[in-house]
This record gives structure tokens, C-alpha cells and sequence, in this order.
């Protein structure tokens, strides 16, 4: 009988106990089945590639006529690998209608294939500026200024900023127009002119004539006697006689000629144009008179 009580003891023992596992079983199964695990990655960077911060571009160009103009392009560079990483840094400057890529060309086209670094943060940024010399006849217009970086693992950047060369009307024409030795009466042989297109245009030519002051009439202020009128000097656009030549005026008249735009220094577009003079009575000695040639929209 007292077997048969202790047998019910631990009966209930053992019951107690296994409802108390289930109870803490779910605690325990948390434990030991994870649903959220963070594990640290890591890497180590040993190369960056190079950043064009910033572009600067000279802004509305005015180009020197009949010669060269030399303008900049200036980039902030950044490379995490210090600014000594960067190993060359180049430019082109090129019209709207061109790309970067584009060979030169003196109308549309330049490249600056080392630009210069002009100074450091003495950690990661450097500056550097791109320079182009400019022909006379270089396109009026936008532009743009491309800058590429590259870096010793060759790895590049490039950018870009806009511009504008602004139209250029401009000539230059034979020094003196010398009619020579003439007597009264008598009309001179044909002179020669030439001019040239000093700007980035087509351009037509207009002239007027005065002796002293401009509008006062008169062609050639002479040493004695008479002066000279100014529709007694004529000229022309091609080699024509006397009778088909225009009198020269005080106001400003069309030469009727178009000069285009040049493409090349070796090649400058040049006009030949043809004047005569014809002498009244009764000038003598030296006489001198200015003649104005204007550059003009065609």
C-alpha cells in the first residue's frame, strides 16, 4: 500500500515537471533559433577614379582681329587617392555643332593635350587650367570646354562647361592708296586696294571719303590752290574703266563685295578693289585725304 502511494508521488512528479517543460519550451526554442543575425562586411577601396568637380569657362570672347587670342579653361579635380594620383588632365574647346572628339580645325576645333596644374589642397583636390589660342576667324557662336582627367590605374572623368565667341566684323586694307604724279585734268591708272577679312564673318565693305573733317566734301586737301572733291575719286569691286567706276561720297556707300570668313592663317581672304582719281583745275602739291572702309553685315 505504501509502494502504491509512492508510485502515485512521482507519477504526479513527473507530470508536474513535464507541463512546467512545456510551459518554458517556447522560451527555450527562442533561444537557440535566430531570426535576425548581423554579421560586419568589409572591404578596402585601393583605387578610386578622379572627379571633375567644377569647369570654369571665359565667358563672351571677343576675338583680336587678324590675330590670336588665348583664352582658358579652368577644372577642380578631386582623386581620394591624393591629388598626386591624377597623371594627365587634357581639353578641347570646340563649336556647338562639333563634339569633343573632333580633329582640330581653326574654325570649329582645339585641343590642349597637357594641361597645367596651377595648385593643390595638398590632399585629394587639385586645380588646373587648359589653355587654347584662338584664331581671328575662329566661329562666332556657342562653344564648349570639355577637361578629361585620367589617373595612374587609368581610370577618367570629364566635364564640360558652355561659352560664346562673339561675331567679329572687322578688315584691314592696304596701307595708302597713292594715286602718284598728276598733273591737272589728268586721271590716274588704276590703284589697287586690297583688303582682308580680319574677323570671324562674311562681311560686305562700305567706304566714304574726307579731307579734313568727316562730311565736309572734300576728297584731298591740297598744299595750294584748289582742293579736291570727293567724287572726283571713284572705285570698284572688279577692274572696270573710269566711265563704270562709283564716285566716292561723303556718306557711306556699299562696295557691292562680300568677303567670306577665312579658315586658315596661310590662306586670308583678300579683296582686290580698284581706284582712280581724276585731278580739276586747280589744286598743286601734296594733297591728302582719308578714305574710310567700314566692315559691314552682308
Amino acid at each position: 500500500m505504501v509502494t502504491h502511494s509512492k508510485n502515485r508521488f512521482w507519477m504526479i512528479g513527473a507530470l508536474g515537471l513535464f507541463f512546467c517543460l512545456l510551459l518554458l519550451l517556447p522560451s527555450f526554442v527562442e533561444a537557440y533559433n535566430y531570426e535576425h543575425v548581423n554579421v560586419t562586411s568589409t572591404v578596402n577601396i585601393t583605387d578610386a577614379m578622379p572627379e571633375i568637380l567644377a569647369v570654369g569657362a571665359e565667358q563672351d570672347i571677343t576675338l583680336n582681329a587678324g590675330g590670336n587670342t588665348t583664352i582658358t579653361c579652368n577644372a577642380t579635380i578631386r582623386d581620394w587617392n591624393g591629388f598626386n594620383d591624377i597623371s594627365s588632365v587634357n581639353g578641347t574647346f570646340y563649336y556647338y555643332l562639333n563634339e569633343s572628339s573632333d580633329p582640330d580645325h581653326r574654325n570649329v576645333h582645339y585641343t590642349n593635350a597637357s594641361c597645367e596644374e596651377v595648385n593643390n589642397d595638398g590632399e585629394f583636390i587639385a586645380n588646373y587650367t587648359c589653355s587654347f589660342t584662338l584664331a581671328y576667324f575662329a566661329n562666332n557662336g556657342s562653344w564648349s570646354c570639355n577637361v578629361t582627367a585620367e589617373d595612374t590605374f587609368g581610370f577618367t572623368d570629364s566635364a564640360n562647361n558652355t561659352t560664346s565667341i562673339n561675331a567679329l566684323y572687322a578688315l584691314n586694307v592696304t596701307d595708302v592708296i597713292d594715286f602718284g604724279d598728276l598733273a591737272v585734268t589728268e586721271t590716274s591708272s588704276n590703284i589697287t586696294a586690297n583688303i582682308t577679312n580680319f574677323g570671324n564673318m562674311d562681311i560686305n565693305v562700305s567706304v566714304l571719303g574726307y579731307g579734313e573733317v568727316e562730311g565736309d566734301g572734300v576728297g584731298l586737301v591740297c598744299e595750294h590752290g584748289d582742293n579736291i572733291s570727293v567724287e572726283n575719286e571713284r572705285f570698284s569691286g572688279i577692274e572696270v574703266p573710269w566711265d563704270s567706276k562709283i564716285p566716292l561720297d561723303a556718306t557711306a556707300q556699299d562696295m557691292n563685295i562680300t568677303i567670306p570668313q577665312a579658315t586658315e592663317e596661310s590662306n586670308p581672304e583678300i579683296w582686290s578693289t580698284y581706284w582712280q582719281l581724276y585731278v580739276p583745275p586747280n589744286p598743286f602739291g601734296e594733297c591728302n585725304g582719308t578714305i574710310r572702309f567700314t566692315a559691314t553685315a552682308p
